[in-house]
């Protein structure tokens, strides 16, 4: 496990038999047509400070490089897990406002998550940190 990674990268969560991927998915496919060099890859951005920057899937074997980093994501076998992504590029503060009206529509997708997402930070912060 690198040791730049808050979690395993082969670490998996059970989604709830409510979460639906095919709608996830759906979603996450208007990113595709906002970012055509995605090329149908998974896809996800980041704000990074007062920049924000386009990831797509990634499939280094070796240590994480500077540009490379993990976002859990639903999975279609029905887990969340981590998918190694690689920036692409930085973001216009336009594109931005488009992608974060589809994170909008993702974050409503993830709702039925929650338990699980308090059950990743928890083992991310531990229980010393989040008082439990």
């Amino acid at each position: 496990m690198s040791q730049l990674s808050f979690l395993d990268p082969a670490c998996s969560f059970a989604l709830p038999a409510s979460f639906d991927f095919a709608e996830y998915i759906d979603t996450e496919r208007e990113m595709w047509a906002l970012f055509p060099e995605t090329e149908g890859q998974r896809v996800n951005f980041c704000q990074l400070g007062l920049t924000a920057q386009i990831f797509v899937e990634s499939s280094a074997q070796e240590e994480l490089a500077a540009d490379e980093t993990y976002f859990l994501m639903p999975c279609p076998d029905r887990t969340l897990r981590p998918i190694r992504m690689k920036a692409v590029r930085r973001l216009t503060l336009d594109e931005f406002r488009l992608s974060h009206l589809t994170a909008i529509r993702l974050a409503e997708k993830l709702d039925c998550t929650r338990k699980v997402m308090e059950a990743v930070h928890l083992q991310i912060l531990g229980p010393e940190i989040l008082g439990v």
